[in-house]
């Protein structure tokens, strides 16, 4: 099977409400942790001053998103996201790439990211694409948890 390519670019306003439905797709999974969706259109605009909203489509089809948001050095990767038909099909990796490149070339030295403990695959993923857990394990708000959870940070050096 031919590998769609992924064609990035910068987040425009206009693309507030197809971020949050791409998001709340791919955070599906999350379901049996968190209550309710994982993202709302007031909390894109709320994000949307302190960092980059990298796109990814696949002929024109929004496909992939991350939220690049700078802590000195650092740049912290969040809302990662793949529709969930497009998963499996290498349109995460092409995004991983693409937000490496970027952070490199905005003088980033490493990035860090989070997710759900109970999200096995992410951990495999994100081993592959060269992250590694940093030890740091957050605690999240009480108000939304289904079952008990904890982030895990895991960090990639550029």
């Amino acid at each position: 099977m031919l590998m769609a390519q992924l064609r990035m670019r910068n987040a425009e306003v206009s693309d507030v409400d197809a971020i949050v439905r791409l998001v709340n797709r791919a955070f599906v999974a999350e379901s049996p942790y968190v209550e309710g969706e994982r993202i709302n259109a007031d909390g894109v605009h709320t994000m949307w001053p302190r960092g980059t909203f990298l796109l990814g489509e696949v002929d024109g089809m929004l496909t992939g998103c991350i939220f690049v948001e700078g802590r000195g050095e650092r740049a912290h990767l969040g809302l990662v996201s793949v529709e969930p038909a497009q998963q499996g099909n290498g349109i995460g990796s092409q995004l991983m790439a693409a937000v490496e490149a970027y952070c490199r070339a905005a003088g980033f030295r490493e990035m860090e990211l989070r997710f759900i403990n109970h999200r096995t695959e992410l951990d495999r993923f994100y081993r592959r694409m060269g992250f590694a857990p940093s030890g740091v394990m957050e605690q999240p708000g009480t108000y939304r948890i289904k079952v008990p959870f904890h982030f895990v940070q895991m960090i990639k050096p550029l």
